[in-house]
């Protein structure tokens, strides 16, 4: 696997092999997410953007049942390479999270302008 005089990371090798160096959506899905307090009741959720930063995954949420203006963004947790929760982005990284996820969606916009797509936004 390696060759003579080449030093592996294993934390390098354990991203790479469970999929934490990149996205785990390559295009939109539906998920399900149940409530913590009713395990009865869930919601599904197009999964319209996700990226990777400090291997972390965080997700632009649009609920399928709501029509909304905005996509709910929050953080993934990944084992083994499948989505097991998602949980809120902490108060003091959202303003980072939304520059980048803000960046992404403004060059969506300009690819698709002349679309009659619904243009990103964020909320909390």
């Amino acid at each position: 696997m390696s060759k003579k005089g080449n030093v592996i990371s294993f934390n390098d090798y354990k991203r790479k092999k469970y999929g934490l160096d990149r996205p785990i959506f390559s295009e939109p899905v539906k998920i399900s997410i149940g409530d913590p307090k009713d395990p009865e009741k869930k919601t599904t959720f197009v999964v319209v953007c996700n990226f990777v930063h400090d291997d972390r995954q965080f997700l632009a949420l649009d609920p399928v049942d709501k029509e909304e203006e905005l996509y709910t963004i929050v953080e993934g947790v990944v084992d083994r390479g499948s989505l097991v929760k998602v949980v809120p982005i902490a108060e003091h990284e959202y303003p980072e999270i939304e520059a980048k996820f803000s960046k992404i969606f403004a060059q969506v916009n300009t690819k698709y302008e002349d679309d009659n797509r619904r243009s990103f936004g964020l909320k909390r």
